[in-house]
């Protein structure tokens, strides 16, 4: 995996990695803090996974301007902007006083991934003809360990800062990997109308039930990534028993086995069918799901919440190596770009759901009403494995 790292391309899949951390570091650190944010504001669960949501429907109506903005004009051009609107997000949640500001700053942060997801697979696609596979399993793992970073920079701030001191070190960070991004970044930047061309898109991509039957696996995955994890730290505390401290590790732990797993799924998706490996990554998180809900010893509470982030982790390099085999090259971004746009818009209705049912049923039952998504993300990864 070594040569993945050298050279010039090397460096600047080391830099945008080091973006995806920094910049999930800060998305994420919202949910192990979400009962002192919610105690701060003064508002119910429902309220919380409602702004929650808002940040990844923003994040969801990005996607595709930022891949297709990638295509036309430059990756590198599409995640120096996405980077500066990120920084205005987290500099609004620095000095939020009020929940509208706070929501605001959640929505410009959303929005500022959303543009530089896409273009980032668009950077990597260009710089990796082969070894693609180890390149977003890198991706991915940069993404885990961005999220795991979240859990221990919620776990030094809360109880020796204000929740909102969690984002200054956030923006420091950025600023710096905004530099280097631009000086790594060789092509001009080069300015343009880029019309987005919605329809031309649409009849390109959903002609076939392939893409639906994709769709589908992605959406459901994104909703059952986004309700569980931005709720997982509230869950232990409330069901299990976990102290705060306890459930912010246990939540840094989930994306620690991510880092591991992610680089192995796209190494095994290389040598696999990508489909094949993806339904061995969704039976074992419906186990850990299963398990972590009716477990009630702290042995098999470990077991279950290690299955399941297995499943939850592996399923995305492996969907995004399969969509690097199906997609043209020449319109990769704006056709990823469309794709995520759906099912991050799926997924960000999780937080609200997860919410909504655990203020009027508890969060057991909420957390085990997501079991379903395994069956929903099963049935077509089966049939695109057999087509």
């Amino acid at each position: 995996m070594l040569e993945t790292f050298r050279n010039h391309s090397g460096r600047q899949l080391n830099v945008h990695a080091l973006g995806i951390v920094v910049s999930l570091a800060g998305v994420l650190v919202v949910a192990p803090m979400l009962p002192e944010i919610i105690d701060y504001f003064d508002i119910t669960s429902a309220a919380a996974g409602l702004s929650i949501s808002f940040m990844w429907a923003c994040n969801a109506l990005a996607q595709y301007p930022g891949g297709r903005y990638a295509d036309r004009l430059s990756s590198g051009l599409v995640l120096l902007i996405s980077q500066g609107v990120m920084l205005g997000g987290f500099l609004l949640l620095a000095v939020s006083k009020s929940f509208p500001t706070f929501v605001v700053g959640l929505g410009l942060v959303g929005a500022g991934y959303g543009l530089f997801e896409p273009a980032g697979f668009v950077l990597l696609q260009s710089l990796f003809e082969e070894n693609r596979g180890r390149a977003f399993g890198i991706r991915d793992a940069a993404v885990n360990l961005g999220s795991a970073l979240s859990a221990l920079l919620a776990v030094a701030v809360v109880g020796a800062a204000t929740w909102r001191d969690a984002f200054v070190p956030v923006i420091l960070l950025l600023g710096v990997l905004t530099v280097g991004n631009h000086r790594l970044n060789c092509r001009p930047y080069a300015v343009s109308t880029v019309t987005l061309d919605l329809r031309t898109v649409s009849a390109r991509l959903f002609q076939s039930r392939q893409t639906y039957a994709v769709l589908l696996v992605m959406s459901v995955s994104m909703f059952l990534w986004q309700g569980s994890a931005s709720f997982l730290p509230t869950y232990l505390q409330a069901e299990k028993a976990f102290t705060s401290f306890e459930a912010t590790v246990a939540f840094s732990l989930v994306f620690v086995v991510g880092m591991v797993a992610t680089p192995v799924a796209g190494v095994l998706s290389d040598r696999f069918r990508p489909t094949n490996v993806g339904l061995g990554a969704i039976g074992t998180g419906a186990f850990g799901l299963l398990t972590l809900v009716t477990a009630e010893s702290l042995r098999w509470i470990g077991v279950g919440l290690f299955a399941f982030s297995v499943g939850l982790t592996t399923i995305w390099p492996i969907m995004y190596v399969y969509l690097s085999d199906v997609l043209a090259e020449e319109t990769m971004g704006g056709d990823l770009g469309a794709l995520r746009t759906v099912y991050f818009a799926v997924g960000s209705l999780g937080p609200a759901y997860v919410g909504t049912v655990a203020t009027r049923f508890g969060y057991s039952t909420a957390f085990a009403s997501l079991l379903g998504c395994f069956v929903l993300t099963g049935l077509p990864l089966l049939w695109l494995a057999r087509d």
